[in-house]
């Protein structure tokens, strides 16, 4: 049986030890909603709210449900949940920058010959 999305939920809340209040305030998803989600088996939410709340694990929604989530994507979450969102948006461009920079250097020809 596949893992549902509540599923993911619950092991990326047990794994980042990030409370519902804390995904509520970093997602924009209600606390009423994310209690939902977490307490009802049969509880669903819509697909926005679903990519909202992957994102604030810094996961896609495909990730979020269909891949086994590494060491470095807990620490990674456990970081950028404890940051505003101006913050989190600061370091993301950064990490673009420093992407694009190393991608730019890597297509530079050889001068030497």
């Amino acid at each position: 049986m596949s893992k549902t999305f509540r599923d993911a939920l619950i092991e990326m809340l047990e794994q980042t030890k990030m409370s519902v209040a804390e995904l509520a305030r970093v997602s924009g998803v209600s606390k009423d909603q994310l209690n939902k989600l977490r307490q009802r088996d049969t509880a669903k939410t819509n697909v926005e709210d679903a990519r909202k709340i992957a994102s604030a694990f810094g996961k896609t929604l495909d990730n979020f449900i269909g891949h086994p989530i590494s060491k470095d994507d807990v620490d990674l979450a456990k970081v950028l949940s404890q940051l505003e969102p101006s913050e989190r948006k600061f370091l993301i461009n950064a990490a673009k920058a420093q992407i694009a920079a190393r991608n730019q250097s890597q297509k530079q020809p050889d001068e030497d010959g």
